[in-house]
């Protein structure tokens, strides 16, 4: 509790200072309290988590920590109502010409009420940095910018939307814009000596074209190359019981995506191929793996019609040498509208945070609409039907149908920066659904979600 002390008045001494050192200063704010109840609590944990690795050869899967996995049948304690807390706040300070810029960032929170790490009152408290960046105009060269910090990535948000430590150069020039650079995506691993060899560097870089018309079209290359790693068999999809082995994998991405508009039509379409080869003691198994979206927007008069669709390889066959499942860095899915399966209102907490279940790729279409009511207030219904791109398989059965996932919402604005939004969602449960319940049979689920956030 002390050191936030010390943090907050450091920042109130240089925001009282900034008039004296020409300096301009913005607090920024996005405070949000969320509530949700669930008639299956436990299928809000993760089964896949976006930071994990899953493959599967030499005949069994794998994963690089223990997986605990949702009974998806019901049982007597499984409903529950939780709130939770997730508070974000960053200063950015500038200089009148915007040529340099710090932004530190951090987070509170992002528990539920009652946990341990949010004792009310207490010294503890869940604290993360997420922001601590200098932006930089490059002198020599008014057009490039240069970013060296923990900073917002800004690639692709189907494969790497999460921030890391890093140096990134950036550079716009009439229609054109392009950047390059370095990050090293370490969480919980030491410096130097014996370390140097779990160290994951990153090497990243694309292209924009921004056409006149508001279109853009966007290619990126990223290069991981990962350390070594133990990753550890899993039986039954349900934990880690086998023998662990090292492995250190090298993945390459290539992805392109197009944006446009049109009168009341806005559409988005992306493609991202991956390659690249992990190894371990006894083999080297190449990756080769892919993910499409697409999107498309129809407004018509105050409603707005979505419909889209979402593929990504999967891997069927765990002892052919070859690893054919999509992979990604760090992403969030919000964007789905998903309330059961990827949990809209939140950044994290998800029953899969990932564009996948293990290594069985995912398969995914939506469509929707959403209709305002006045200028403060919407609401708005959602259909996705979740499957796998190859079958589960777990001694309970196996299938490819997640579910059908029904979602109504409605929301209003408050005041400028303040709004209230609920969401409901109902899954009427698939075979793959039955795979990962404890009798063969899982339940359906209902989930509602509610959130009031103040944002500045």
């Amino acid at each position: 509790m002390k050191t936030g002390r010390v943090l907050l008045a450091a920042l109130a001494t240089v925001a009282v200072a900034a008039p004296a050192m020409a300096l301009n200063v913005e607090w920024h704010g996005d405070l949000n309290n969320r509530f949700s109840y669930s008639t299956q609590a436990d299928t809000s944990a993760r089964t896949s988590r976006d930071t994990e690795k899953y493959v599967g050869f030499g005949g069994n899967n794998h994963a690089l920590s223990g997986v605990t996995v949702p009974d998806t049948k019901k049982n007597p304690n499984d409903s529950d109502f939780f709130g939770e807390i997730k508070y974000r706040m960053s200063l950015n300070v500038s200089d009148d010409d915007k040529k340099v810029k710090g932004v530190v960032g951090f987070e509170f929170g992002s528990s539920k009420f009652g946990d341990s790490n949010l004792p009310f009152g207490g010294d503890k408290n869940n604290f993360e940095l997420m922001w601590a960046y200098t932006d930089i105009e490059v002198p020599f060269d008014p057009a490039s910018r240069l970013i060296v910090g923990l900073q917002p990535v800004g690639y692709n948000p189907l494969l790497w939307s999460d921030n890391a430590p890093g140096a990134k150069w950036m550079r716009k020039d009439g229609n054109w814009a392009y950047s390059a650079g370095w990050f090293r995506d370490d969480v919980g691993k030491g410096t130097g000596g014996s370390d140097k060899n779990k160290y994951d560097n990153a090497y990243v870089g694309d292209l924009t074209y921004n056409f006149s018309n508001g279109s853009s079209l966007n290619g990126f290359v990223v290069y991981l190359e990962q350390g070594q790693e133990p990753l550890r068999v899993l039986t039954n999809l349900s934990g880690g019981t086998g023998a662990t082995v090292t492995a250190q994998d090298q993945q390459l991405w290539l992805g392109l995506t197009g944006k446009g508009k049109w009168n009341n039509l806005a559409g988005q379409l992306t493609g991202i191929y991956l390659t690249g080869e992990l190894k371990t003691p006894t083999e080297k198994l190449d990756r080769e793996g892919y993910l499409v979206h697409g999107q498309l927007d129809y407004k018509l008069d105050k409603t707005t019609f979505t419909l889209g669709g979402m593929y990504a390889s999967g891997d069927k066959n765990n002892a052919d040498g070859k690893l054919k499942n999509f992979d990604v860095i760090d992403v969030g899915t919000g964007m789905f509208g998903s309330v059961i399966i990827f949990d809209n209102l939140a950044d994290d907490n998800s029953f899969s945070q990932s564009p996948y279940l293990f290594d069985k790729g995912y398969a995914l279409l939506y469509a929707g609409a959403r209709h305002e009511l006045s200028k403060k207030a919407w609401v708005s219904a959602r259909y996705l039907w979740h499957n796998t791109a190859e079958d589960i398989v777990t001694a309970q059965g196996s299938g490819d149908e997640v579910g059908h996932e029904f979602v109504l919402g409605a929301g209003y604005q408050i005041m400028k920066g303040l709004t209230a939004e609920i969401n409901a969602g109902y899954l009427v449960a698939g075979d793959a659904w039955d795979a990962l319940s404890s009798t063969g049979k899982g339940d359906d689920v209902f989930r509602t979600d509610a959130n009031i956030r103040f944002r500045f």
